[in-house]
């Protein structure tokens, strides 16, 4: 088995391409939509670009997200919500409310708390967006101390799994029955309701991910009553038993294994620069550069 924790990169080296900005001040070459909500909750939350370019806009270029300033942009959206159903998705940015301008996630959720129905949301979506999600449905085995895949399909349990997240630390792992209860642990925690939901939670401070493969691709299982192959990683934490994430395809792997890798890998380096200044440290006693923050 072999530890990629370090030696497996997301980052590019490519120059930024220029940007031309339009009249609003906004890339040029993004696209405008108006979408109408009729229902009370719109069901999604806000946070800036900058917020966001270490987690859900990873991949997307510095100079967008500077352009994009102090404006509210979704990182959060609930299952069938109005904005899900009207098209209101991850990444896109709200420019106005019932036409009056909004500039911050604040003020945003303000407006369109207090606005009449129905409203008109003025949306933009930046230039060639891709976002970086760090959550899916995974079938995941954390009860055993082998590295391995378990040898039958029906050991594996059916997970929603969140890595940070706009509700969690950053390097906190939740697992989930399902999207809904993820949903409604966001909205019982955004209202100070004592959360109801059953969630499984693992610290990745500390934490190493250790695959077969020394270039960083993902294990694979095969079993017979399945038909295909299975991909799957392991990540071995501080404390307590190996955690096994599984997914029947590549891309629906990718989220959650890239934002461990990503966390995994930036928590090494900060443990790294604080063993060089101060020596080694106690448990988690060390200032990380996620430490003091908690945002999706």
């Amino acid at each position: 088995a072999t530890d990629i924790s370090c030696n497996v990169s997301d980052s590019t080296s490519e120059e930024e391409k220029s940007i031309e900005l339009d009249q609003n001040s906004l890339p040029k070459a993004g696209e405008y939509y108006e979408a109408r909500i009729n229902a009370k909750s719109l069901g999604a939350m806000f946070y800036t670009a900058r917020d966001l370019e270490d987690t859900l806009l990873y991949h997307m270029p510095t100079n967008v997200i500077d352009a994009m300033g102090t404006r509210p942009i979704v990182a959060y959206v609930a299952e069938d919500s109005a904005a899900e159903n009207n098209g209101v998705h991850l990444g896109h940015c709200v420019l106005s409310v019932n036409g009056s301008d909004v500039s911050s996630p604040e003020e945003c959720a303000e407006t369109i708390r207090n606005c009449p129905r129905p409203m008109m949301l003025r949306c933009y979506v930046m230039p060639e967006l891709e976002l970086s999600p760090a959550e899916g449905n995974h079938m995941v085995k954390y009860d055993t101390k082998s590295l391995d895949a378990p040898t039958s399909s029906v050991e594996w349990k059916a997970k929603y799994v969140v890595v940070g997240g706009i509700i969690a630390k950053p390097w906190m792992l939740n697992m989930y029955y399902n999207k809904k209860d993820y949903d409604t642990a966001v909205k019982e925690t955004h209202m100070n309701f004592k959360c109801s939901i059953k969630v499984k939670q693992f610290d990745l401070r500390g934490a190493r991910i250790v695959l077969d493969d020394k270039n960083g691709k993902p294990n694979t299982i095969r079993y017979p009553s399945e038909g295909k192959v299975w991909y799957f990683i392991t990540i071995l934490p501080h404390k307590g038993y190996p955690i096994k994430i599984s997914s029947e395809t590549l891309d629906g792997l990718e989220p959650v294994y890239s934002a461990t890798r990503r966390f995994i890998r930036r928590d090494m380096e900060d443990r790294y620069r604080y063993e060089e200044k101060y020596g080694a440290p106690t448990k988690h006693g060390y200032q990380s550069a996620y430490s003091s923050q908690n945002r999706y």
